[in-house]
């Protein structure tokens, strides 16, 4: 498909809904048919296509219209009526690429003779500009000022305005007279000299200016409100959509607004976190129980890991968190707290959790910081080689977390639910009753603890069992 013909087709929403017909484009085939390679159906009426024609081999016989236009590379608007799913049409078949090349596809349009018949102001509008927009695109790709590729279609709520050559408005859809109202235009659209319209002179005016097939996308503010205006030039005048965007603009606003305040929330929780395992360390130095500094020191893991969290919230934009991110930080952080440098032994977080929940996020960080502990303090109680192993996989429904370590192993009465160790206790409940999970232990060299937490969001980059 030549960059023409994909420009035609990216524009052919715009001219299916504009024309009040269905439009397809064909190009040639080696067999000297007619192959379907884009269509649209028009959300502005009844359509005579009940499925995508993209991929019909159209012939003579059924088309006429189509491989007239194409071998004569002139327009043809056909007289013949058709009856299909009950709606009479007619067919006009247009070249694509004349202006002295051979026509290297065609448009056709299939239009209801309701339409054609009995239209009112409006539908003779719209249809004239499909028409207009006709005569420049089969013979022109539509490109902004910048020369890029043009393409746009009408949107719900759109007014439409149609301006001549010396810059009046000729037709303003009552949509666009609406908006033009809301905009502060007391006096009436039409005739109205198009650059005195709130953000004309941004737009309008401009395109005015250019030569045919030339577009321009803007979004301007006028009297406190948000117009996004699409215009394209013609051979004669301009087509012009407008819509009002300042509900949409003004909630937007109020959106980064409560994720500015959630982000700086985060952050405070962080700094107050951050302060909270200060006073404990600084308690922790000045006591001079050993067993009041281990329960501080374990405390200011607590406080830290959860504060890994709420870091990594105030700069993110959503209220979920990369959890594997999160995972190798505080797996980081227990470690470089609690191994020695005459230790040879080696954390390492392996995996992918995919995106989680702000909340799940924080209680399975102070689960992740109680296991890697419980690895380093017991499993690998007294040993200075080793290896622990986080992995991480996410599976549909689900997220497993396992914890393996290559020490001593637990014994074989070992009953967790019985265990007395605090960070134990803390990862049952946490995973019982916050997560709504399962603990489990095992292993045949050293230890292995499995949790498995129910996750109903999309798993993203996903682990395989």
């Amino acid at each position: 498909m030549s960059a023409h013909v994909a420009n035609v087709a990216a524009n052919l929403q715009m001219l299916a809904d504009l024309g009040y017909a269905d439009v397809a484009i064909a190009v040639p085939t080696d067999s000297g048919a007619l192959e379907v390679v884009a269509d649209a159906r028009p959300m502005t009426a009844a359509t005579t296509a009940a499925a995508t024609r993209t991929g019909d081999v159209l012939s003579e016989e059924g088309e006429p219209e189509a491989f007239e236009a194409l071998v004569g590379a002139h327009i043809v608007k056909g007289v013949r009526r058709r009856i299909t799913r009950g709606i009479s049409y007619v067919t006009h078949a247009y070249p694509i690429g004349t202006g002295g090349e051979t026509p290297c596809a065609v448009l056709v349009r299939d239009i209801a003779l309701q339409v054609l018949e009995a239209p009112g102001t409006m539908e003779t509008q719209f249809m004239q500009a499909a028409e207009d927009l006709l005569a420049v695109l089969t013979r022109t790709p539509l490109l902004t000022t910048a020369g890029e590729p043009f393409a746009t279609t009408r949107r719900a709520g759109d007014g439409v305005l149609r301006l001549d050559d010396e810059g009046r408005v000729a037709y303003a859809s009552p949509n666009a007279v609406n908006i033009m109202r809301l905009a502060g235009v007391d006096e009436r659209v039409t005739d109205t000299v198009a650059t005195r319209l709130p953000g004309g002179s941004g737009v309008l005016g401009p395109v005015l200016q250019e030569r045919a097939g030339r577009a321009i996308a803007r979004e301007i503010e006028a009297a406190g409100r948000f117009l996004g205006y699409r215009a394209i030039r013609f051979q004669h005048g301009a087509l012009a959509f407008v819509e009002d965007r300042t509900d949409a603009r003004r909630k937007e606003q109020e959106l980064k607004v409560k994720e500015a305040t959630i982000r700086e929330v985060h952050h405070r929780v962080k700094n107050n976190l951050q302060t909270i395992a200060s006073l404990l360390r600084i308690q922790a130095r000045r006591t001079s129980s050993d067993e009041a500094k281990s329960a501080l020191a374990e405390a200011v893991e607590r406080v830290s890991s959860m504060a890994v969290v709420h870091d990594m919230l105030s700069s993110s934009t959503s209220e979920k968190v990369d959890f594997t991110a999160a995972a190798r930080t505080v797996v980081d952080l227990v470690s470089r707290g609690l191994l020695g440098p005459d230790q040879d032994i080696s954390v390492a977080v392996e995996g992918s959790a995919g995106e989680v929940p702000d909340q799940v996020a924080t209680s399975l960080a102070l689960v992740i910081a109680e296991l890697v502990h419980n690895a380093i303090e017991h499993g690998l109680a007294g040993a200075e080689h080793g290896e622990i192993v986080v992995t991480l996989r996410r599976f549909p429904g689900e997220l497993m977390l396992t914890v393996r370590d290559d020490g001593r192993g637990v014994p074989a009465d070992f009953d967790p639910g019985a265990a007395g160790n605090l960070g134990l206790a803390i990862v049952r409940t946490i995973v019982a009753d916050d997560l709504k999970g399962t603990l489990g232990f095992g292993g045949t060299r050293g230890t292995t603890v499995t949790v498995r937490i129910p996750m109903a969001d999309p798993a993203g980059d996903a682990g395989e069992e």
